[in-house]
């Protein structure tokens, strides 16, 4: 016989159909369907089904630690069994971690948490977030895109804009841009826990990021940031990202940059902002009629949201930036300045002082530079490079300072004219260059064509073919390179010498 006191739904129905119409006895109907007798009488005499009568509930080492374990999950919902099994073990509790591990699993299957939907007043309250959205190709980089989203809590107006960082003076330019596209500022702006926004947090003690607040007071409005791990509390701003991502990115082809911004400013006067909202079941926009009379004033005073980093300039007269280089004037090489980027352009400080200013690049490892900040370089690079080579001519032999002499007194570009006689020493060798030098000073024949002119003669009248000159134009520098000249009578003497020696010797 059956030891059970209870029975389900499905259990009274066929008891009272064992016994009303199939007619068998109480006791049968019990072995058949594993119930004492006294439940199986309740069953056939009761046209509904009894209630079961609930077992004693067995006690439990971890029933002392419940409501410990309760309030922790109230405030961290989140919270690992783990941690708290060694909360309660230091609490003195003795049981095994499968208790602990099955009650929180079951408490969170439990606490399904019913949310209040709360209406703002106009004016009152903006939510504020990021949205994550993939990348996008600018030039030869890829870099992260990112969803500035704003979205006033009454009106549901919403504003967005698509930037490639999350910096902090990104997020403060992106709220003065919906500031400006909302005509004033709501009275608090609800955060997550964003790092541009909170520093720490410990409970409801909130740290605010100092240059954040500095905005803030600017523009006098009051952020308020949300709970930990309390998404909901910010659902007007988490409706409008997944609103972006499903009306506005899903099906588009790759974004262009600059050009996805103009597209969403498109899509937000004449989708999104048009559109009956199905919460409020009106247009943003014409609730927004009604709310931006409520919007605080913006201050008259244009706030700076430039990226400022203190830079030094490397030995090629470079500071890098956002994985780019910046070129500066060549004297500023090796200077500790400061660079302040905007949108548009980067400009780069000596204390006060503007140096230099560029287009800004987005993409990565380009070299942006403006040509005139090497045009003193350059000028000195050229004055050391005729300087080194007047010393090279003079090297020669004596008679090249007579020969020069004779270039200046002529009245002729003497640093062009030398290049030139360099030019054919490489060529055709010292010996014959000299020899032509040695012949010009007695015709005062002065320049580089007269010199050339005399080196041709002298090696037709050899039976001489002229040398060709080897130009390398991927390596300029080579056609400088020049060979010392060795006297070959060195192996007329070797061969003098053992001309009487014995073979094998």
């Amino acid at each position: 016989m059956g030891h059970n006191i209870g029975m389900n739904t499905e259990q009274w129905a066929e008891a009272r159909r064992l016994k009303l119409i199939e007619n068998l006895s109480i006791s049968e109907i019990g072995r058949q369907l594993g119930l004492d007798r006294r439940t199986v009488r309740r069953a056939v005499t009761s046209e509904t089904v009894p209630d079961r009568t609930p077992c004693p509930a067995k006690s439990s080492k971890l029933d002392p630690y419940k409501p410990y374990i309760q309030d922790r999950l109230r405030e961290y919902p989140r919270l690992a069994a783990t941690r708290l099994y060694a909360e309660i073990m230091q609490q003195g509790y003795a049981g095994k971690m499968r208790i602990v591990w099955e009650y929180i699993a079951g408490l969170r299957t439990r606490q399904r948490e019913v949310f209040l939907r709360i209406e703002t007043q106009p004016g009152e309250y903006a939510q504020v977030d990021w949205a994550h959205c993939g990348t996008v190709q600018i030039g030869t980089a890829q870099r992260k895109l990112s969803c500035f989203v704003m979205v006033l809590s009454y009106s549901r107006m919403m504003y967005a804009e698509f930037t490639v960082s999350q910096c902090i003076e990104d997020f403060i330019r992106c709220h003065i841009n919906a500031f400006r596209y909302f005509g004033g500022t709501t009275r608090k702006m609800l955060y997550d826990n964003l790092k541009t926004v909170v520093l720490s947090r410990l409970g409801r003690d909130v740290r605010f990021n100092p240059a954040f607040m500095e905005f803030a007071g600017t523009y006098l409005f009051e952020p308020v940031a949300c709970n930990p791990c309390r998404g909901n509390e910010k659902g007007k701003v988490e409706s409008g990202i997944k609103y972006i991502r499903t009306g506005f990115l899903e099906g588009r082809s790759a974004p262009s940059w600059p050009g996805i911004n103009a597209d969403m400013r498109k899509w937000l006067e004449g989708t999104a902002n048009v559109r009956q909202h199905a919460t409020v079941r009106a247009k943003p926009c014409d609730r927004f009629e009604h709310e931006k009379l409520s919007l605080q004033k913006l201050p008259e005073r244009e706030y700076d949201t430039s990226i400022i980093r203190p830079v030094r300039a490397n030995s090629q007269a470079r500071v890098h930036f956002d994985a780019n280089t910046y070129s500066v004037p060549d004297a500023f090489a090796y200077k500790a300045l400061i660079l302040k980027a905007g949108v548009g352009e980067v400009r780069i400080f000596e204390d006060r002082r503007q140096v230099a200013v560029h287009k800004r690049s987005y993409e990565r490892g380009i070299p942006v530079e403006d040509p005139r900040h090497y045009d003193a370089l350059l000028a000195a690079k050229k004055r050391a490079h005729a300087s080194k080579l007047k010393e090279h001519f003079l090297g020669l032999d004596p008679a090249a300072q007579a020969y020069l002499d004779g270039l200046l007194a002529a009245e002729l570009d003497a640093g062009r004219h030398i290049s030139d006689i360099m030019d054919c020493v490489r060529q055709y060798g010292k010996a014959e260059v000299l020899q032509a030098i040695s012949h010009a000073l007695q015709f005062k024949a002065y320049g580089a064509p007269y010199l050339k002119n005399i080196i041709l003669q002298q090696r037709v009248r050899r039976g001489l073919v002229d040398q060709v000159e080897i130009k390398i134009p991927a390596k300029p520098a080579w056609t400088q390179l020049s060979v010392e000249e060795q006297d070959l009578s060195l192996y007329d003497d070797i061969f003098t010498e053992n001309k009487d020696a014995e073979p094998g010797e």
